[in-house]
């Protein structure tokens, strides 16, 4: 079976509805986008159960290892992010 080429560009279908475009959103930057919530609520220890949950068990002496093999891949995923959150600048 050949594989068809696609019938409309990316950009054109992330446009939004306004500009001509489908307005689907792009979920890797969405994705992308909440993880590096999740970042900000962890390091400036919002208080809700799972960022406790987090500094209490993992990290106790309030540092983060320079690299995590253990954790749930959405751990995993929100750390390699972790660069680009600390290039983020400081309101």
């Amino acid at each position: 079976m050949k594989k068809k080429p696609p019938k409309a560009a990316w950009k054109m279908v992330q446009a939004p509805k306004k500009e001509g475009g489908l307005g689907v959103i792009d979920l890797e930057l969405q994705n992308k986008a909440l993880l590096l919530k999740n970042l900000h609520k962890f390091f400036n220890k919002v208080y809700i159960p799972w960022v406790q949950l987090i500094w209490e068990k993992h990290y106790s002496r309030d540092k983060l290892p320079n690299h995590t093999r253990k954790g749930s891949f959405w751990w995993k995923d929100t750390l390699k992010l972790l660069p680009l959150f600390k290039a983020l600048p400081v309101p």
